[in-house]
């Protein structure tokens, strides 16, 4: 008789591995996607950032503003960044919002980040960075982008 009650016991235990295994997998698969949305939301952050230095940095020292904007604006539209277009705004801080030696110029580049859809993000995954330098250097004429 009492090998029949292990044989019992023994059915039990795998039909409770099944039920723990049913219960931990979305947990763990929810884990995994939220590591996967945060990364691609920490990866446009950190474009955003990096591409909105890079303009002002471009900026003060006298590069044609178009240009400039036209570069960082495809820099930010790279692979796995955003869902959407960036934007890429700039402005100088005098009355007539033109680059003048010694005036503060901020870019600033905003990022629709991925969305996984199964976590939800920090402002809606709405990226905006911000990056502001002294001008520098105001040529004759802009320098053209590379």
């Amino acid at each position: 008789m009492s090998g029949r009650r292990r044989a019992d016991r023994d059915g039990d235990q795998r039909g409770s591995v099944v039920v723990e295994f049913a219960l931990v997998v979305p947990l763990v698969v929810l884990i995994v996607v939220g590591v996967i949305q945060y990364g691609y939301h920490y990866w446009a952050m950190q474009t955003a950032s990096a591409t909105a230095r890079e303009a002002a940095r471009r900026l003060i020292v006298g590069t044609d503003p178009v240009c400039t904007v036209a570069e960082a604006r495809a820099r930010a539209s790279g692979p796995a960044v955003g869902s959407s277009v960036p934007t890429v705004v700039y402005a100088y801080d005098n009355a007539g919002n033109t680059a003048e030696r010694g005036v503060l110029v901020t870019v600033t580049v905003t990022i629709q980040s991925l969305d996984v859809g199964l976590v939800p993000l920090p402002s809606g995954g709405l990226v905006t960075q911000t990056a502001s330098n002294r001008v520098e250097n105001v040529p004759i004429d802009p320098l053209l982008c590379e």
